[in-house]
């Protein structure tokens, strides 16, 4: 109860330390032992808070030693700040025990529009970090069902991008750099356990890769740099596969379908910048232990690999 009320009161002094505290919302529940919860929010004078959505913060955690903030936290918890033209929605909900969950959003730029976070774990052991810079129309989903997962999730100087990350099972790993992307960005879900997804974006408007993992053990990472309206999907379905994605320039498209264990593939694809680039890799791997690689440099190339049975091995290069 101690801990229940400290947070309360922690919450409400922090949303009322401003001119304008009328339009800023904390809600915090906590239940169990050893929880702890902090926020803090920071409107400026002048800032337009007619939308009755600026600076809401809400924390609910069922469970023992839950953490947003404080000790055992990767950040400190919902911090949002510079609030300047209205918006922003932070919500954490963890319902076991031992998860750890920080929210951080700096400039929370929008136009009468919502820059909006929610982490959902409801297993233990799970760990979620969300840290946005200037934003617009922004959210971020990080979802945990199991235990053990962990989310990292990173968006600076990005606009009107929407990353969602699902993780449902044990001991997967998520970490997500998103820099000026816009329009949509990735979308990664992992069901099972030992999944590991790693994406770079560097300033791919209408980018971001899709990538599903159903199994035990699958690996994919992903660079985009400078890629207008180029596009990464990722499918793996079993155990022990391994993708890797690169694209440099615009309008490349990179499809993965693995269904079987211990497969790799490995795609690059770079063009000139403001070239158009518009390559296309397609890898299809059905079995066991084939080995797939591409690399187009240039513009306009194409290629189609499809690998059934086990221990087969494809190298293209396209200059």
């Amino acid at each position: 109860m101690r801990t229940m009320l400290s947070a309360i009161g922690l919450g409400v002094s922090l949303a009322c330390a401003c001119h304008f505290a009328s339009a800023q919302t904390v809600t915090v529940t906590q239940q169990g032992y050893g929880n702890t919860a902090a926020a803090e929010q920071v409107v400026l004078p002048g800032a337009d808070l007619d939308d009755p959505s600026a600076a809401t913060a809400i924390i609910t955690q069922v469970g023992d030693n839950n953490h947003v903030g404080g000790a055992g936290a990767v950040t400190d918890g919902i911090v949002q700040r510079d609030n300047r033209y209205g918006g922003a929605l932070a919500v954490v909900e963890q319902y076991g025990s031992g998860n750890n969950a920080a929210i951080t959003q700096d400039g929370t730029s929008s136009a009468h529009g919502p820059v909006d976070v929610t982490i959902t774990q409801r297993g233990t052991l799970n760990e979620a970090m969300v840290w946005q810079h200037i934003m617009t129309s922004s959210p971020a989903t990080v979802e945990q069902y199991g235990n053990g997962n962990l989310a990292h999730v990173e968006q600076i100087d990005s606009a009107d991008t929407g990353v969602r990350v699902m993780q449902n099972g044990n001991a997967n790993l998520l970490s997500l750099s998103q820099r000026g992307g816009a329009y949509y960005g990735p979308d990664i879900t992992q069901n099972g356990d030992g999944n590991s997804a790693a994406v770079i974006t560097d300033n791919a408007p209408a980018g971001g890769p899709t990538i599903v993992q159903t199994g035990t053990l699958n690996s994919a990472s992903t660079v985009q740099i400078e890629g207008f309206n180029s596009n990464i999907t990722i499918a793996q379905l079993g155990w022990g596969n391994h993708a890797e994605a690169s694209q440099v320039g615009e309008s490349h498209q990179i499809r993965f379908d693995q269904n079987g264990s211990n497969n790799v593939a490995s795609v690059t694809q770079s063009a000139a910048i403001g070239t158009g680039g518009a390559n296309t890799a397609l890898v299809a791997q059905l079995g066991n232990s084939n080995s797939a690689f591409v690399r187009q440099v240039g513009e306009g190339y194409t290629a189609n690999v499809s690998q059934t049975g086990a221990g087969n091995w494809t190298s293209i290069n396209q200059h």
